[in-house]
């Protein structure tokens, strides 16, 4: 049986992206250790997690949380940039900003400020987790499970 070249392309690629993504998945008693931590701070801080969880760099556990990118453009020469977790928490930044800008006088319209908010994803490592939630866990066990 022959295999055509593109189709052994094909072949490899998917290969790679399989054992990449097995590399970075976690086992059932990694997620059951993390999930929770994960869950309780995104429940304080009002965030979503956006379901995948996995190993990242040196095996350190993350998760992919959702969040909500603010900045302005034109008006006075003050700059403001940012990120919250939540959309509302973007959202009343910018009212207060344009209410405040907006009362500096502006020689031209096109130069009027323009606040903007855009989602975007976020890693979290379990340690921010834990800090957002006040939660302590168990260094041994997780040093157990992820070292």
């Amino acid at each position: 049986m022959k295999i055509k070249k593109s189709q052994l392309k094909r072949i490899i690629k998917e290969g790679i992206k399989v054992v990449l993504n097995e590399a970075d998945a976690l086992t059932s008693e990694q997620e059951a250790f993390v999930k929770p931590i994960f869950q309780a701070a995104a429940k304080k801080a009002k965030f979503k997690l956006k379901g995948k969880m996995f190993a990242g760099l040196g095996g350190r556990p993350q998760a992919e949380i959702e969040i909500f990118k603010y900045g302005k453009d034109g008006g006075s020469m003050v700059n403001i940039w940012g990120w919250t977790f939540t959309k509302s928490e973007a959202s009343a930044l910018g009212k207060s900003w344009e209410k405040l800008d907006g009362q500096l006088k502006v020689a031209e319209k096109g130069y009027e400020p323009s606040f903007h908010i855009a989602k975007d994803t976020y890693y979290m490592q379990l340690r921010e987790a834990a800090d957002i939630a006040g939660i302590k866990y168990d260094r041994k066990e997780y040093d157990n499970l992820f070292r």
